[in-house]
C-alpha cells in the first residue's frame, strides 16, 4: 500500500474532506494542538486528560460517582484528590495514578498533620510567629492549621516544604 501526502495552497480546497487525484484516495486531516499542563498540579493534569478524553465535567463526575462541583475543586487544586478516587479517576482516564496523587501530600494529610506541624516546627526551633514568616503565611493561619481549625491545601504544604528544605539547607552549610 503507498501512502502519499498532498499540501494544499489553495485555501478553498480545504472544505472537503476528501478527494480523487490521478486514481487516488486523498484525505484532507487536521489535527488539534493541545496544551499540556503548565504545572505539575494533579487538578491541572485531571482537567486536561478530561478534556483529551472529551468529557464534561457532569460526564466524568457521573461516572466517578462524585458531585459535578467536587471535581471542579479537584481540577482548580481547591482541595486534595483522595487515593481512592484518584485510582477511579486514573481508571477512567486510562491514565497513571500518580498523574492525579501526590504520595507525599497525600501521606502528610492522612496522617495527624496538626502534630506533623507541631514537631516541624519545634524541629526548627521556631515559633509559630517565625515559622509563618519563614513559610510566608499570616500567624493566625499557621495557629489555626496547627490545632486543626485549618485544612491544610497542597499549595500550603509545598510552601510549608520548600520553606523547610530551604532552612535545613542553610543550616548544614
Amino acid at each position: 500500500m503507498q501512502i502519499s501526502c498532498c499540501i494544499c495552497n489553495d485555501i478553498f480546497n480545504h472544505t472537503s474532506l476528501y478527494q480523487y487525484h490521478h486514481g487516488k484516495l486523498l484525505l484532507h486531516l487536521t489535527l488539534a494542538f493541545e496544551t499540556k499542563p503548565k504545572s505539575n498540579q494533579p487538578g491541572e493534569y485531571l482537567r486536561y486528560y478530561r478534556i483529551r478524553n472529551n468529557l464534561t465535567t457532569r460526564q466524568l463526575a457521573e461516572q466517578i460517582s462524585i458531585v459535578p462541583a467536587t471535581l471542579l475543586k479537584y481540577e482548580q487544586g481547591l482541595t486534595p484528590i483522595p487515593y481512592d478516587t484518584a485510582v477511579r479517576f486514573s481508571e477512567q482516564l486510562k491514565i497513571d495514578v500518580s498523574l492525579l496523587c501526590d504520595y507525599s501530600f497525600a501521606a502528610f494529610i492522612a496522617s495527624p498533620y496538626t502534630e506533623a506541624l507541631k514537631a516541624i516546627r519545634e524541629e526548627l526551633k521556631l515559633n509559630q510567629r517565625e515559622f509563618a514568616e519563614l513559610v510566608g503565611l499570616k500567624a493566625s493561619y499557621c495557629y489555626q492549621m496547627e490545632k486543626g481549625n485549618r485544612r491544610l491545601s497542597r499549595k500550603v504544604y509545598q510552601q510549608i516544604m520548600d520553606a523547610v528544605n530551604a532552612k535545613q539547607s542553610t543550616n548544614f552549610t
